[in-house]
């Protein structure tokens, strides 16, 4: 029996879907500060943030590039977006 009877097969495959990668998302982000090198405290203490606060960012559904930016800037990186297409690549400063 489906979760929500109003939904058809196809659009809860959809909200399966977008689950996956909302998990993924926050996967990323978590898999972020370990390559890094960072506890959850060290990401803290670079944010400006209690270490609560991080956990949280890591169990959010839809990290913030904001918060990523700043992480990436506080240990002097630059972070960017790319954007790739057939026939090439853009680099976009976030």
């Amino acid at each position: 029996m489906p979760w929500n009877p109003d939904l058809s097969e196809e659009d809860e495959r959809q909200v399966e879907a977008l689950v996956t990668q909302i998990g993924e998302r926050v996967q990323a982000f978590k898999a972020f500060r370990l390559a890094l090198g960072l506890s959850q405290v060290e990401m803290a203490e670079l944010l400006g943030v209690t270490q609560s606060n991080v956990s949280k960012m890591e169990a959010a559904r839809d990290p913030k590039l904001a918060v990523l930016r700043k992480l990436v800037e506080a240990r002097g990186g630059r972070l960017t977006l790319h954007a790739h297409f057939d026939d090439r690549d853009l680099v976009l400063p976030l």
